[in-house]
């Protein structure tokens, strides 16, 4: 069986417990867990500081810095190098760019020895983990830039352009397209547009910072301060070009498992529902600005309202509670951003239609 992957949504605090121990508990053999700065474009400073701060959760010696970066690309193909892999019980990947990985390890679409090497160690059980760019480039098909406004005005774009950019990552990661910084910046839009490609993945699943999804197999489950939203465009009616009617939405919290076969969620035993108010409710002007979708779930959650349009530019955007709905939570304060904690809700239907409608 392959080693687990611990997918973590970027704004990894140093005090995350739960996602470090996540990667030190599934180490594989007796070496070294090894950090890899491929990503950054300070990848000393980035490998030093990720060193440090897992060798205080593992211990003196557990931990060890490995220089694979794209000031010196031939590195991948280095035999010493090759061996160096060959000896850690698993890899942590340090946030950045992602396609500098893929540059480096895949370039142009060929296998180095060093990707050979780092394959056949998860092959055999170790763990691949990594932060923001170290999370995005896991997947099969990788989202590798672009805003959630620009991927809705101008739809997909490869390799550049002005949408969001869609090019193939490392692979480790088979359920969908991997997103991260999620709820923090506004992602929502990149995902629904890169799901409703027909050439794409048809499931994304968007890490929020300071959180991870840990996956062993087919199954997988949420740690840290935040949530996972697991967009589901496998029953999307397609009406135009990125535009599309009965996208799914859930978020699953802390706490929650995900069956990555079926979707099928499994929300954490100690939770409760979220009491729903006849106060007045606000929601975001933009559903694209920081924290914007988080609160406006929060909202739809806890009040009578069940829906929210947003006039976009071109097109227009429509959230409702779908067939089934339920909210729950840990409590009624405590997550981020002044939101319950433990906040998991869902499923939601998305509509991504062109022309605009307002709220």
């Amino acid at each position: 069986m392959t080693g687990r992957l611990v997918i973590a949504g970027g704004g990894l605090q140093a005090d995350n417990s739960a996602v470090y121990q996540s990667v030190l508990d599934a180490r594989a053999g007796d070496g070294p867990l090894c950090v890899v700065p491929t990503a950054s474009s300070e990848p000393v400073a980035s490998m030093e500081r990720a060193v440090e701060t897992l060798t205080g959760y593992g211990g003196s010696g557990s931990v060890k810095g490995l220089l694979i970066s794209t000031e010196d690309p031939s590195q991948a193909q280095d035999s010493s190098v090759v061996a160096e892999v060959r000896t850690c019980s698993g890899f942590f990947f340090t946030g950045g760019s992602q396609s500098r990985i893929v540059d480096v390890f895949l370039p142009g679409g060929d296998t180095t020895e060093a990707y050979r090497a780092l394959w056949q160690r998860w092959q055999e059980g170790a763990v691949v983990s990594g932060s923001s760019a170290g999370a995005a480039m896991m997947s099969r098909v990788m989202i590798a830039g672009g805003s959630s406004a620009d991927a809705v005005t101008h739809g997909v774009r490869l390799p550049d352009g002005d949408g969001v950019r869609i090019r193939e990552g490392m692979g480790f990661f088979e359920s969908g397209m991997l997103d991260q910084h999620f709820l923090a910046r506004g992602r929502i839009g990149r995902i629904l547009v890169s799901v409703l490609q027909e050439d794409s993945p048809q499931i994304g699943l968007g890490i929020d910072e300071n959180t991870a999804l840990v996956v062993d197999g087919d199954s997988a489950w949420v740690v840290g301060a935040s949530g996972v939203v697991v967009v589901d465009g496998r029953s999307v009616q397609r009406t135009g070009p990125h535009r599309g009617l009965g996208l799914r939405i859930n978020l699953v919290g802390a706490g929650d498992l995900l069956d990555l076969r079926t979707l099928t969620i499994e929300r954490e035993r100690n939770k409760n529902p979220v009491p729903v108010t006849e106060a007045s409710i606000e929601f975001p002007e933009d559903p694209f600005a920081r924290w914007a979708f988080l609160h406006l779930m929060v909202a739809l959650a806890s009040s009578s309202t069940q829906e929210a349009t947003f006039a976009l530019s071109e097109a227009s955007l429509r959230v409702v509670e779908d067939e089934g709905f339920s909210a729950s939570m840990t409590g009624l304060t405590g997550g981020v951003e002044g939101t319950p904690a433990g906040f998991s809700a869902g499923p939601f239907k998305v509509d991504l239609l062109q022309g605009s409608a307002g709220n």
